[in-house]
């Protein structure tokens, strides 16, 4: 039976009595606003979804008479239309506008018929708001626009930038069916069909800039044609060329006639709910709840009251029969404001031309945290202002620093250029004790154990390497002079360098053990003949590749060979070029051979980490290690887990201003000799 809607209809059209199943077939109407609409009827995607995808069928025929309507769910039709397993082929019947075109490009087929018409443009809304609103819109008419563009650009195969410019150049771009299918919008043309009125509501012309031209209009359907005006049109008698421009006339000057008296009771509305919010806009949350009013069209200004009142309600509490109501603390408004303008002048952050404290000096943001705590500052001189703002008990003004302080340290910690992470293991110690990490690669073979027999226990305790944490830092100042200087680098650049200073003294400690090779805990050096992991020395080519490959899989516990796999080839930054190409080429580096076509066995079988401070000690020596999240390598070692640097302030007494001390715990350790060799090169 057929499923009727007041926005679409489903109509099976399967032999046994109409009912879906396998092998049947279904036509879909849509002949209306696609989402919502002034008048009434919708293609509304939510149900059209559900339904269309319970649809069990191998065939479906979508019949399109439609100006278009809402773009976030014309999308969605669309790409419920893309996921039905059925063959889909849509048929434009009169006009296939706007976002309704976008459902027509959907079908597997598509067809048009030859006095049909199909049009494209930029999406659009009405809106209204303060800038940051309006420019919100805008970027979601962009995004909107550039969604769209992927679906016609899949559909014609022409170039996404090309159907791009066709949704941004404000113009409407109607297509007659030879043109669609020219354009490959459309696959098939085919006849006409007359027909009655198909719309239930009339379309809201006034939205688009353009109609097709005259010329054309001679050739729109009779449903094009009653879309126009459905009352006067009937299948017997066609309407002339004039006869539908005065109607398209007649309807764009009512329907904005409409259109202005809808944007006066919206504005009548957000006007009455600013004027009930206008006492209370200071308090904390009450500015976004007027701004959640105000955009919910379906809000009554008696709504926004009730929600008014409740959310000042939750913010009191009754004291002797008296509420109390919590505004928001203009102490806190100062401290984000003032420490947004120093990071916006220090390059920290971007520059917000709503803050009230933007561009402030830093003598004038101390002299405000006196003000702000309830101190006075008239006739101080500047340093004695500056100084009242540093020692205060109830200032700000050395928070407010220290806040921006460590967000610039933090800031350099995380942009400097270190390579240690890549290849190196992270771990945590609670205290600053000496501890045992237990070297994973040196666990016994499992014994075969007879029938009744004991299992033996494996002897891992006392070999493992001992690890430790330390402290590292160092102090800097601000002064009250850099203060009335208004040094703004004081703030930025110096916890800036601070920052990148922590993070590549742990980078020094890590490169460190290669360079240095120090003694495991069986009093060997890490790198050494005992350990078979230091090889003749030799360029980076094929062949040395492959040998520290192979020694570091050849690597033995006990009488068990362990199969290391080499993950990380560690160089100079002189020899990272050298590296790379060995690891990239296709055939054979370092052959003799001119014309060498024998393949290059190591090509990408390892990953190239170069670093500088190994050219320091040496140009020439290059170092292989295994996957520190498999086995283990160098371990680096936080206290509490905590890897980024710890910034603490104290008012000075041997400096006028405030001292600052950034602190770093760590500690290094290489846990195995098996997963790391040495070439010291040629």
């Amino acid at each position: 039976m057929t499923k009727k809607n007041t926005w679409y209809i489903i109509k099976p059209i399967a032999a046994a009595q109409g009912v879906a199943g396998a092998g049947a077939s279904t036509e879909i109407f849509i002949y209306g606003d696609i989402g919502e609409s002034w008048y009434g009827d919708t293609v509304a995607a939510a149900d059209f979804v559900r339904e269309i995808a319970a649809l069990d069928v191998t065939s479906i025929t979508i019949r399109i008479n439609s100006y278009g309507g809402s773009v976030s769910d014309g999308i969605a039709i669309h790409n419920a239309i893309k996921r039905h397993k059925a063959h889909v082929t849509t048929s434009v019947e009169g006009v296939a506008a706007s976002i309704s075109s976008l459902i027509a490009v959907a079908g597997d087929t598509v067809e048009i018929a030859d006095n049909a018409t199909l049009m494209l443009h930029a999406p659009w809304m009405y809106a209204d708001g303060n800038s940051a609103d309006l420019r919100a819109y805008a970027d979601m008419l962009d995004t909107w626009a550039a969604a769209m563009a992927t679906s016609y650009a899949a559909k014609s195969g022409q170039d996404q930038a090309t159907i791009l410019a066709l949704l941004t150049d404000g113009k409407d771009h109607w297509y007659t069916a030879d043109q669609a299918i020219a354009e490959k919008f459309a696959d098939v043309k085919v006849s006409a069909v007359p027909m009655a009125a198909s719309l239930d509501r009339q379309v809201l012309l006034a939205r688009y800039k353009t109609l097709p031209t005259l010329a054309s209009q001679s050739d729109l359907s009779l449903a094009a044609a009653a879309a126009l005006n459905p009352k006067e049109s009937t299948v017997d008698k066609p309407l002339t060329a004039a006869e539908i421009q005065a109607a398209a006339d007649k309807k764009i000057k009512d329907e904005q006639a409409i259109a202005a008296a809808v944007l006066a009771a919206e504005s009548l509305r957000r006007t009455s709910i600013a004027t009930a919010f206008d006492k209370f806009r200071t308090m904390n949350g009450v500015a976004a709840l007027e701004k959640l009013c105000g955009d919910d069209t379906n809000c009554t200004v008696d709504q926004a009251n009730a929600k008014l009142l409740a959310h000042i309600a939750s913010g009191s509490s009754s004291v002797a029969g008296t509420s109390i109501i919590t505004v928001e603390d203009e102490r806190d408004k100062f401290r984000i404001g003032a420490a947004a303008s120093i990071m916006a002048r220090a390059g920290l952050q971007k520059d917000d031309v709503s803050n009230n404290f933007r561009g402030y000096s830093l003598s004038e943001l101390a002299r405000l945290a006196l003000s702000k705590s309830g101190v006075s500052s008239e006739g101080m001189d500047k340093m004695r202002m500056v100084a009242a703002a540093f020692t205060h008990s109830t200032s700000d003004f050395p928070n407010l620093l220290g806040n921006v302080a460590e967000k610039a340290m933090m800031k350099g910690y995380e942009e400097a250029e270190e390579t240690f992470q890549l290849w190196t293991s992270e771990g945590t110690l609670s205290d600053f004790k000496v501890g045992k990490r237990i070297d994973l690669t040196s666990f016994p073979t499992l014994q075969k154990v007879l029938e009744g027999a004991e299992y033996s226990y494996a002897t891992v305790g006392d070999r493992g390497e001992s690890v430790q944490l330390a402290t590292y830092g160092k102090k800097f100042s601000i002064t009250r002079q850099a203060i009335i200087n208004d040094d703004v680098d004081a703030f930025g650049k110096i916890p800036r360098l601070m920052g990148r200073a922590a993070i590549r003294t742990v980078g020094d400690l890590v490169y460190a053990i290669l360079t240095s090779n120090p003694a495991m805990s069986d009093g060997t050096a890490l790198f050494h003949a005992d350990h078979a992991n230091l090889l003749t020395g030799a360029g980076i080519n094929t062949a040395s590749v492959d040998l520290m490959s192979a020694a570091m899989a050849l690597q033995k516990e006990g009488k068990s060979v362990l199969n290391i796999e080499l993950k990380y080839l560690i160089v100079p930054r002189t020899l990272r070029g050298t590296a790379n190409v060995v690891q990239k080429s296709e055939f054979e580096v370092g052959s003799a051979n001119k014309n060498n076509t024998v393949p290059n066995s190591v090509r990408d079988t390892f990953e190239v980490v170069a670093d500088a401070r190994l050219d320091a000690v040496s140009t020439t020596a290059w170092y292989g290690a295994a996957d520190g999240n498999r086995t283990d390598t160098v371990e680096v070692q936080y206290l509490d887990g905590v890897k980024t640097p710890v910034l603490e302030q104290q008012n000075g007494w041997d400096v006028d201003g405030v001292e600052y001390k950034v602190r770093m715990d760590a500690g290094v350790k290489a846990l195995s000799y098996r997963t790391l060799a040495k070439n010291p090169g040629a």
